[in-house]
This record gives C-alpha cells, structure tokens and sequence, in this order.
C-alpha cells in the first residue's frame, strides 16, 4: 500500500508550516509514480511554487479533504445543491467530483454545460484517443488551442471587457474626441449663453454696452477702473442696515449737502482720535475752574518758553511765569499742577480736545448723523466718515466720465443706488462684453469645436456640443461634455481591449475569434475548454488560476500520481468510463472517494446524473485504517 497520510494542512496555522505540510503530501504523492518523468518535473515545479509562497488551492483543498476523514469523528454534514442533476451546480459547492459512469458525450455535455456558466476547463487525458473521442463530442465553439498565455489577471480584464462591451462602445474605434483641454469650461458657456440671450429692458444703464463699444480702448479701461473702484467703495461700507448712516450722508454729499459741515468733522475727528490715541496712557487732566479765552493763548505762550530753555524758577521768576501761575493753579495734571513742558503740552492737549468735541457734536447734528458717547468711539467715528469720503470721491468720479462718455450720452448718476447700477454694468461688459459679442464668441467656439473631428469621425457627443453652443444650450452643453467623459472612457477600454485580444491571438487564435464575434453577454459568454494530454500538463503545470476546473477523463485506470493534476484547478472532476475499470488500489478514484468527494452517477441522466453522496469517508471501497491512501 501507498501512504499519503497522516498529512495535517492547518486551517489556521503558521503560513511556513502550512506550507512544509503541503510538500510533504506533494512528495507522497509523486512517490507512488516511481520515478515517471513526467510526475518527478511536476512535483519540481509544484514544490517550487510552495516555497515561493504560492499554495496551489485544488491541491490544498485535497489535502484538507484526506485530513478530515482521518478523523474519528463523523464527517460534517453536506448540503445538496439545488439541482443534483446538473453538473454545474454541484460544482459550485464541491471542489471534488466523481462522474461516474460517463461515457464521452455524457463528459462531453458536462463539460458544455460548465463552459456556459463562463468556467475555464481545462480536460485531461493519458491518451490522445480518449481526448479525440470526448473534444469530438463537445458542443462549444470556445475551444481555445491552448491554455491562453495572458496572466490570470489580464485575462479577467479582457472577459470583463468583452462581457461589458456594447455596440456603441464597438463604434468609437473609428470616432475622434476633443481633447479635454479643447473644450471651454461649463462656467464659461453658461455666462457666455446667458450674456446672449439677455435682452434687458431698455434704459440708460442697458445702453453701457453700446456707449462703451464705440469709445476707445484706454478710455473705455480708465471708465472700467472708476468703475471697479467704486464697486469696492461701496461694499466697504457694509450693510445699509448695520450702516445706514453712512449711506444716507453718502447720498447728502454727493449732490453737495453738508459739504463745509463734512469737511470740519472729518478733520476734527481724525485729530481728536489722533490726541486720544497719543494721550491714551498719560495722566489725566482735571480743570478746577474755568479757563478764560486769553488764557489758552497765554499758556501757549508759556509752552513755547520752556521748550526754548526757559526755566520756571522759585525766586526772581519771569514775567511770563508770574502771569501763567493763576492759570496753572487751575489745572491738575494727575494730582497736582503742571510743572514742566511735557505737562504743559498734556493741559493743551486736553484744552485742544475739548474743542474738537464740541465741533464734532455740533457737525454731527448739523449732518444728522450718530454722535460719538466718548473719546474712545472718535476713531470709529473717523473710520466711518473717511469711508465716506472715499466713496464719494469714487462716485463723483464716476458721475464726470459716465457723463461724458459721448456727446449725447443719456447717462447719469443721480444717486448712490444709480452710482451701484452703472459700475456693476460697466464691469458686467468688462468681463462678458455685449450679448452680440457673446453670441459671435459662442459661435466662434462651436465653429472651433467642430474643426477639431472630419465629419465621418465625428462622436454623436462631440456633435451634440457643437449643437448645443450654437443653440446657445448651457445645460445640453454640460451633458454633452459629461457623455464625452464617458465617451473616453469607452474608447480606452476599447484600446485596452484590442491590445489584449491581439496578445491572446498569439497563443489562442481560436478562442481570440470567437470571444471577439461573441454575440452573447455576460461573463458567462467568455468561458472556455481547453484539451492537454496529462503528460504533457504535468511536464509544464501552468501558473494557479489558469483554469477554474481540471477534468481527468478515465480516471478508474489512474494512480495516485495523477492527484498531482489538483494543482492545476481549485477544482476537479473525475470521469469514469462505464466499461473502465478500476487501477489496483489505492488509486486517484479511491482517494478521490476517501476524501468524500461528491458522486455524480451519468448514465442514470443522459446529462449530469444522480447524485450519490457516501455515507462517510470510509465507505469507499479499498479504503484501508487511518493515514492510508486505499487498501
């Protein structure tokens, strides 16, 4: 007898030791070949493959199977599929099968059937007679000459490629697309289709357009800049609900109300802010009486004295000191009185601040706007009117060259809210220019458009931009440029799939044909079978996932080598003949029966068969103790 066991493949163990397991059944298994070349070069490149870490599935799964039925325990329970007649189905929840009783053709319609449900099958034979007989029988078109030489991966694309390709994808071979960079941006067209079809009412600002195109260039750029910097003018003055007074004094000033008032209030806040800001941390200044009119002179005097080198003395004092000393006396600086010139110019600057205030109160009333409630709110009270004063320079500029744009121009600025209109117009034809222009530029893109493909290479979705700008279509416009996204993309895999088709032609032209003249679709439209002779499979085992399913025809008349075929598939099925009979166990048909693999009888059903389930993975006849291939 032949050992193939006790070999454990842990289910979750250790990768190396998962794989030292594997070589150990591998090694077992090519044994029992005694030497055949054929089984000594595949166990080489078998074992290659382990230690490079790629386990092959079907052979692992074998092993997984022979492992659990060593067991004391009862095999786990099978669920049947939902048609065991039918190959196909039994196939997907089983990685073993046994054709029993299978003539030719009842192997040759199992093997149709898989190669309809999209499986790659890849038949196997000892002797070129059997595979004749069986390939003769096979009712497919998609039989590949031999196992395609694009990698697994390649050969998933171009199946998905072919299954996913339509006959409008088919046609772009011979259609031409802009380049994105070719096509103006969606924002663009719909300014430029909105600028064309905008017919305003007729008024004076409607007329910009027509004042602005017949004068020339620099002036119409200096009328543009007024015209921008009014815009920032009046957005600097926010909200006419957080503002309103600045907008209505704007409106006062621009048609000359309370201008001398204006004036004195800007120039009296700006230098009482500028006092405050500078006196912010200097001592306070307190008057204990009053100071009469002569007296801010005098002690201006007095100022200039001591910032000259005159010196306040105790005894033989100075004229000019002797008057100024009531005064003084007047006055706190902190807590006592001015001594020195920086105290001097403190008093002054107080006296000086007080004046403005007053100014600034009765300017304020006289222009109805908001009195600043102390000296702290002076800098936003000059921060407010210098925005003013600016936006009223802006207007008025604005208000002399829109006046005199031409000599019957009917423009004007009556107001601020007029002054906003005109600029926002004037900058409107700045950056789109009059509908006219905008329908001879849309126009002269869709003619440019349209240069970029001859006529007969035309894309319907190129076609349909071109239409769409000349019908000055904005949405269409949007929807042709994102179809021609779709478009390119269609065209790349077109490529994709003709550069890969071209690749499977040079080793499966046969198959390259008829996966290319495929009228189905799907993915199950794209299986294929392929016919090797078992000796030469063995002496050149294919890379894993080169097939989804290995069928050993005559398999009653095989040794246990011939489980080497596993490593091929993560499947396998094996036929046998209703005249086979059994090789002298162990054999590939009895450990097949050990590891439980799913019976399917095919002479009972011309198709696929009966299903026959063993009762427990010492049921096989010739299935010797624990840890033996068969008796």
């Amino acid at each position: 007898m032949m050992d193939v066991g006790p070999v454990s493949v842990r289910e979750h163990g250790c990768a190396g030791e998962d794989a030292e397991d594997l070589l150990v059944f591998v090694e077992r298994l090519a044994a029992a070949g005694q030497g055949e070349r054929a089984t000594m070069v595949a166990r080489e490149q078998i074992g290659r493959a382990i230690r490079a870490g790629t386990q092959p599935p079907g052979l692992r799964r074998l092993a997984e199977a022979l492992a659990a039925s060593v067991t004391d325990a009862p095999p786990a329970p099978r669920h049947p599929v939902d048609d065991p007649t039918s190959v196909v189905p039994a196939m997907q929840a089983n990685a073993l099968v046994v054709l029993d009783e299978a003539g030719p053709s009842v192997v040759a319609q199992a093997i149709a059937a898989l190669v309809a449900d999209g499986r790659r099958v890849l038949v196997t034979a000892e002797t070129d007679d059997e595979l004749a007989e069986v390939r003769s029988r096979v009712s497919t078109g998609r039989v590949a000459d031999a196992l395609p030489g694009l990698p697994a991966a390649e050969l998933r694309e171009l199946r998905r490629l072919l299954a996913t390709t339509t006959a409008s994808a088919r046609a772009r071979v011979d259609q031409q697309l802009p380049p994105d960079e070719a096509l103006p941006s969606v924002a663009d067209v719909e300014r430029l289709c909105a600028q064309a079809d905008h017919a305003p009412a007729v008024t004076a600002v409607s007329m910009i357009p027509t004042l602005l195109g017949g004068v020339e260039e620099e002036r119409r750029e200096a009328v543009t800049a007024i015209a921008r910097c009014v815009v920032a003018r009046l957005d600097a003055l926010g909200s006419r609900r957080e503002h309103g007074w600045e907008w209505e004094l704007l409106g006062h000033l621009i048609h000359t109300r309370h201008r001398a008032a204006f004036d004195r209030t800007l120039e009296d806040t700006v230098q009482a802010a500028a006092i405050v800001a500078a006196r912010r941390r200097s001592e306070p200044v307190t008057l204990v009486g009053a100071i009469p009119s002569e007296g801010v002179e005098l002690l201006i005097s007095y100022h200039r004295f001591l910032k000259g080198g005159g010196r306040a003395r105790t005894y033989f004092r100075p004229s000019l000191q002797r008057e100024v000393q009531p005064l003084l006396r007047l006055i706190r600086v902190g807590d006592r009185e001015p001594a020195g010139e920086t105290d001097l110019l403190r008093v002054l600057d107080h006296l000086e601040l007080g004046e403005r205030l007053l100014r600034i109160d009765a300017g304020c009333r006289e222009m109805r706007i908001p009195t600043p409630r102390g000296p702290e709110h002076l800098a936003d009270l000059a921060e407010g009117l210098g925005r003013v004063a600016a936006a009223a320079r802006s207007v008025g500029a604005l208000r002399h060259d829109v006046l005199f744009l031409a000599a019957d121009s009917p423009l004007s600025v009556p107001d601020v809210g007029s002054a906003a209109d005109v600029a926002a117009a004037i900058l409107d034809y700045a950056e789109h220019g009059s509908a006219d222009e905008a329908a001879r530029r849309l126009a002269a893109v869709a003619a440019g458009l349209a240069a970029l493909a001859p006529v007969a290479a035309t894309a319907p979705e190129h076609a349909m931009a071109v239409q769409a700008l000349r019908e000055h279509d904005a949405a269409r416009y949007a929807a042709a440029v994102e179809a021609m996204g779709a478009a390119r993309r269609e065209q790349r895999d077109g490529a994709r799939r003709a550069e890969l088709l071209d690749r499977l032609r040079t080793s499966s032209p046969v198959l390259a044909q008829a996966w290319d003249s495929s009228p189905e679709h799907g993915s199950a439209a794209f299986g294929f079978v392929c016919f090797m002779h078992t000796g030469a499979l063995l002496s050149a085992v294919p890379p894993p996932d080169s097939a989804d399913v290995v069928v050993v025809v005559g398999a009653a008349r095989l040794g246990v080598e011939r489980l080497l075929l596993a490593s091929v598939a993560p499947r396998m099925i094996a036929t046998v003949d209703p005249a086979g009979e059994a090789e002298t166990s162990p054999s590939l048909l009895s450990v097949l029966h050990r590891a439980s693999a799913l019976v399917i009888r095919g002479q009972a059903a011309r198709t696929s068969g009966r299903v026959v389930r063993l009762a427990s993975a010492r049921a096989a006849a010739g299935v010797s103790a624990v840890g033996q291939a068969g008796a």
